[in-house]
């Protein structure tokens, strides 16, 4: 991944790149140029081939410095950034990168992603050699004998409809956007009653192929092609119906067509909305009142018992749906989620809902592994009671889960996404190659997918052993290798140490450090810990998200030996009020050797109980979760914190009664580790998932005046509600390269009856004037914890040049309409609409009136429309009031009309109405 994404996306989200400004460009190559503009410098690159439609977000690399995530033009052919950063105006060279892509930063000739490959894959091993000198352990669990793909006793019925191209309003996208509502439907024809639904949501992929283009961009153009990638999910669909489940596969190619131009979240919100649309059809379909659907759907299915499975950006799409979903009046039983090589841009959390994240181990386009952070972030960020897994899968890359994204399997648009070859970790024609063949790795998706829903739709308990980290994988899948990370339920999860932040039970002996760190070493902001590793690229636990890069990721204990001859310990005390360890069966630890070490994490367990008896265990003698994973020069070695599950029954001689300690032994000559959530684990069950209505919380916009010296601009963060219990979110404004602006990276801490918390940003005002009427600073908020789930995360922070104007000759020009003096962050960003006051309920053509209105800031600019039309725009009073006399001319309509204002600054709105009479 790309270490730090900064840069600024001025524009709104709703504006398409523009043609190439007036002013002249103060650097420029062959097809790139840097210009002044509103929001700072405005980079663009232009490209000779239409842009690639991938997972990954398109960035730009300044002199191989990255300076923000692009937006692309509808043709796909440009890339823009707006960004602050004066060094842009001295480039000697800008060039294309991608989100996730290796850090652009390495050594010179390291090698970087290129476009993925189209030739058909070759068949490569479909087994994973261990790493040198770590053995398989020998008591390995035996595989299961349990096929969740095999097929079921019920005839499937297909029941596919198709609404049209643009009938679906694509939320998040601005103005009027739409998109189709297509779906390929799989029922159990013969299966009684109501049936459980799934549904999937497909990636980022090509939408349109060949012929020619649309300039709108959506619908595809004359001649085109489009690529069915809803359809690359069908054996699992069958799977699933043929026992017994109703499975949607839905259509998103609109938004794979548009998001890069229009959605300031990568498309997540568009695709959520997108995802209950259809299940609101379905709703309506179930009942008999949608004569579109077929009416084999009358009555078969069970709304109240629904998964969503999202690939690649469907992934953050079906993680997003369930959060909406949990908002509505009537929401739907969405009981399990599987983000399937996800995307996760917001740092998202998802309570209350079995969950599964399948990680690709040669995923070529999200190579960080970013998915893991929905397991991360939400293993104990609510104290629910539900199974959620992390599964790594062993020589997997992200396309070939989708049989339309693969060669051999569908003709037009289809990748190997893992860009070498000859890669000894990746590539397919190495014979020490971990790679998957296609056909293995389409096998291993359908008996996740399937597998998963059975287990936590269906209650099929035979499936379990496939995702709580015990081991066990079906047979059918022969020498694939997944390795499984597991957080059961905390209802009956007793958590000895998280090791998340300091604790006096946790200390040291021996010759070891151990600190509390979090994310990696390129972090825009001040850290509040020391990092984990060095390179955020090959460390999924610890990369930065694309909206919130300076948000902590994962805080674990990094032990590192100071002499490596003698080693050291860590001890975890357990208080007697806990330590009747005997209602369990297994300790728990999460693993990894650091990016440093050269060795594998080589622990032992010790367990000592109250009378002082002592009873150890080598983890790798029960588990390979220490082992260093393989890794290449282009296929660089993942630090993934990995579950070690040892049985109690291990610890002979102990009585687990009464445990009093803990104890991680890192031996003479090991590397160092990284340890999160030692745990003692209950026997395996998918818990109790719900749907909870908790609040919401968002970043509110803020508009102010540069000002002439040292201040303080604040931020209000918004709850939907009052807090009924404490909730954290992390605001996040780090994408800062100007001298106005601190970076400001901190958590938001609200308590019970609390609705807005105000973060305050250092800010640093000068009385010179620039080129630019305005600049805006990206905001976010994240990592939602406690008591509120994640709404609108993105927010601009708008700071206005009070001191005049500049073009790039020195000469003036329009400054941006004032935005008055700023009153309190969340008094603003909480205010009710306000009322637009008429001189009378009607008017007559030809005749004035007045509109008024209260509640603004003193002096700033208030814009009043009447319907959709500008009607005139104000500067408010000393208290805030604004009035505009208006005349109806002879050819306003006759009947009832709106009027609306909006201000520049506080953004406050409120509307009215009058008539018009003849």
């Amino acid at each position: 991944m790309t270490a730090v994404l900064t840069g600024v996306l001025a524009a709104p989200a709703h504006a398409a790149p523009a043609a190439a400004a007036a002013v002249a460009p103060v650097a420029q190559g062959d097809d790139w140029s840097v210009t002044p503009s509103a929001g700072g410098y405005d980079v663009t690159l232009d490209l000779d081939a239409p842009l690639p439609i991938r997972a990954a977000a398109p960035v730009l690399l300044v002199d191989g410095h990255d300076v923000g995530v692009g937006r692309t033009s509808l043709d796909q052919r440009r890339v823009t950034v707006t960004t602050t950063d004066p060094a842009v105006a001295r480039a000697d060279d800008v060039s294309l990168a991608w989100t996730s892509d290796v850090d652009p930063s390495a050594p010179s000739g390291t090698p970087q992603p290129g476009a993925p490959q189209t030739v058909a894959p070759q068949a490569a091993p479909s087994g994973t050699p261990a790493p040198s000198g770590t053995p398989v352990p020998s008591d390995a669990p035996a595989p299961s004998d349990a096929d969740p793909a095999a097929a079921g006793p019920y005839t499937v019925a297909r029941a596919d409809y198709d609404l049209g191209d643009q009938v679906e309003t694509l939320r998040g996208f601005g103005g009027n956007r739409k998109g189709e509502m297509r779906a390929a439907v799989f029922l159990p024809e013969d299966a009684p009653g109501k049936r459980p639904v799934v549904v999937f949501l497909h990636g980022r992929h090509e939408a349109c192929v060949g012929g020619t283009p649309s300039s709108a961009g959506w619908p595809c153009g004359r001649r085109q092609t489009e690529i069915p990638s809803y359809r690359g999910y069908d054996a699992a669909a069958t799977a699933l119906a043929s026992n017994g489940y109703a499975v949607v596969s839905v259509s998103a190619n609109a938004i794979n067509a548009l998001d890069g131009t229009y959605a300031d979240d990568g498309g997540a919100l568009a695709r959520g909305q997108l995802v209950l649309d259809h299940l609101d059809l379905l709703r309506r379909a179930d009942a008999g009142q949608e004569p579109r659907l077929s009416p084999l759907l009358v009555g078969r299915l069970d709304l109240g018992d629904v998964g969503l499975m999202g690939h690649s950006r469907g992934g953050d799409g079906v993680v997003r749906a369930a959060l909406l979903n949990e908002q509505r009046a009537q929401p739907f039983g969405i009981r399990a989620v599987m983000p399937l090589a996800p995307t996760d841009f917001g740092r998202t959390t998802l309570p209350d809902t079995d969950t599964a994240v399948v990680l690709p181990s040669c995923d070529g386009d999200v190579s960080d592994l970013q998915g893991q952070h929905f397991f991360d972030d939400s293993r104990t960020a609510y104290g629910d009671d539900v199974l959620r897994s992390s599964i790594l899968v062993m020589g997997a890359n992200h396309n070939f889960f989708n049989t339309t994204w693969t060669p051999g399997k569908y003709p037009l648009a289809s990748s190997d996404d893992w860009w070498d070859d000859t890669d000894p970790v990746c590539g397919t024609s190495s014979s020490t190659s971990t790679r998957l063949s296609a056909d293995a790795q389409n096998a291993v998706g359908t008996s996740l997918v399937s597998g998963f829903f059975r287990l936590t739709l269906g209650g099929e308990q035979q499936f379990l052993s496939s995702f709580d980290g015990s081991g066990r994988q079906p047979a059918a899948l022969g020498s694939a290798d997944l390795r499984v990370t597991a957080s059961l339920p905390g209802a009956s999860r007793r958590d000895l140490a998280l090791f998340t932040a300091a604790d006096r039970a946790v200390t040291t002996t021996g010759q070891v450090t151990a600190t509390t760190c979090a994310s990696a070493t390129d972090v825009q902001a001040k850290p509040a810990l020391p990092a984990c590793v060095a390179s955020s690229s090959n460390a999924p636990d610890f990369t930065p998200a694309w909206l919130a890069p300076a948000v902590p990721a994962t805080p674990a204990l990094h032990v590192v030996p100071t002499r490596t001859p003698t080693g050291g310990q860590v001890h975890v005390a357990v208080p007697a009020e806990r330590g009747d360890l005997s209602g369990f069966s297994a300790l728990s630890v999460r693993i990894a050797p650091d990016d440093g070490s050269r060795t594998d994490a080589d622990v032992t367990l010790r367990v000592r109980d109250a009378a002082g008896h002592v009873a150890s265990q080598r983890l790798a003698d029960v588990s390979r979760a220490g082992q260093r994973l393989p890794g290449s020069r282009n296929a660089p070695r993942k630090t993934l914190l990995q579950q070690a599950q040892v049985p109690l029954t291990a610890f002979v001689g102990v009585d687990l009664t009464a445990v009093r300690e803990v104890t991680v032994d890192v031996p003479a000559g090991n590397g160092g580790v990284l340890l999160s959530d030692l745990s003692v684990l209950p026997a395996s069950s998918v818990g109790h998932p719900a749907v909870v209505d908790r609040p919401t919380v968002r970043i509110a916009d803020r508009t102010v005046d540069e000002g002439s010296g040292r201040g303080t601009v604040r931020a209000a963060v918004v709850l939907s509600r009052p807090a009924q219990q404490t909730t954290t979110a992390y605001f996040d404004l780090s994408e800062v390269y100007d001298e106005h602006l601190t970076p400001t990276m901190q958590p938001v801490v609200f308590r019970p009856g609390e609705v807005c918390k105000a973060v305050s940003v250092p800010l640093l005002g000068d009385r010179r004037p620039s080129t630019a009427p305005t600049t805006g600073y990206p905001m976010t908020v994240s990592n939602t914890q406690g008591g509120a789930v994640l709404g609108d995360g993105v927010g601009t922070l708008t700071v206005r040049e009070d001191d005049g104007v500049r073009d790039d000759r020195g000469r003036t020009v329009a400054s941006a309409v004032p935005v008055g003096t700023a009153g309190d962050a969340c008094a603003e960003a909480t205010a009710a609409p306000t009322t637009v006051g008429t001189s009378a309920a009607t008017v007559q053509r030809g005749k004035r009136m007045t509109f008024s209105a209260s509640g603004f800031r003193a002096g700033e600019s208030v814009l009043f429309r009447v319907d959709k039309g500008v009607a005139g725009r104000v500067t408010s009073d000393g208290r805030g009031r604004v009035s505009l006399a208006w005349t109806a001319s002879a050819s306003t309509a006759i009947g009832k009309h709106a009027v609306s204002v909006s201000g520049a600054g506080s953004k406050r709105v409120g509307s009215g109405s009058f008539a018009v009479r003849r």
